[in-house]
């Protein structure tokens, strides 16, 4: 049975009819799960991933894919003449690394804050909230905290948001000189980060 994931990945879920002691590695975070609960990929027999995994693949690459489909469409020839001939590999997203001591504590502290844990691989974390996305890497020796900055649309409300949570590490307010409003989240091993 095939099944569509968001934005047009296609894969195939694995047989219902296995045993419950069956189980395959997730290709993508490596977590061990049942069979029942991954999803073997169409175009690479054998390799499974988690249905957390397959959605948060299809929803990085998502708009990738859809203006690969719209490549040789008459809409494609139109947006590349609109957009003028742009061809270059340009960023598209920066997103910073941040040390960890304990992944399990990061997560459940960015969680707390509204952030959803989107992968884990041997020593390294996901976490992303809408348009925001973190990464941490395990780093047991103390290491200096790191620090980044995020824009939001509405730094009062999410700052109000954080304090109702009553989540830890939550700086008072305050409008800066240059015409933003901010506040700092800092996390169990002195990450700042930045929101205005």
């Amino acid at each position: 049975m095939t099944r569509i994931v968001p934005k047009g990945i296609s894969v195939t879920v694995a047989a219902e009819t296995v045993r419950e002691s069956d189980h395959e590695h997730c290709g993508c975070c490596g977590r061990q799960l049942p069979r029942s609960e991954v999803v073997e990929l169409g175009n690479t027999p054998g390799v499974f991933i988690c249905v957390g995994c397959a959605i948060w693949a299809a929803r990085r690459i998502g708009p990738a894919a859809t203006l690969r489909q719209l490549r040789f469409t008459p809409l494609g020839a139109l947006m590349r003449r609109l957009a003028g001939s742009r061809t270059d590999a340009g960023p598209q997203a920066a997103i910073p690394i941040l040390p960890s001591t304990d992944l399990d504590r990061t997560a459940a502290f960015y969680t707390t804050a509204g952030f959803t844990e989107t992968g884990r691989h041997p020593g390294y974390l996901l976490m992303r909230t809408s348009d925001a996305e973190l990464h941490f890497s395990l780093e047991p020796d103390s290491p200096a905290p790191g620090q980044c900055f995020i824009h939001v649309t509405d730094a009062l409300k999410l700052w109000k948001q954080l304090r109702h949570r009553a989540t830890a590490g939550v700086s008072p307010i305050a409008d800066q000189d240059y015409g933003l409003r901010e506040f700092v989240l800092t996390d169990p091993d002195g990450n700042r980060v930045r929101f205005g």
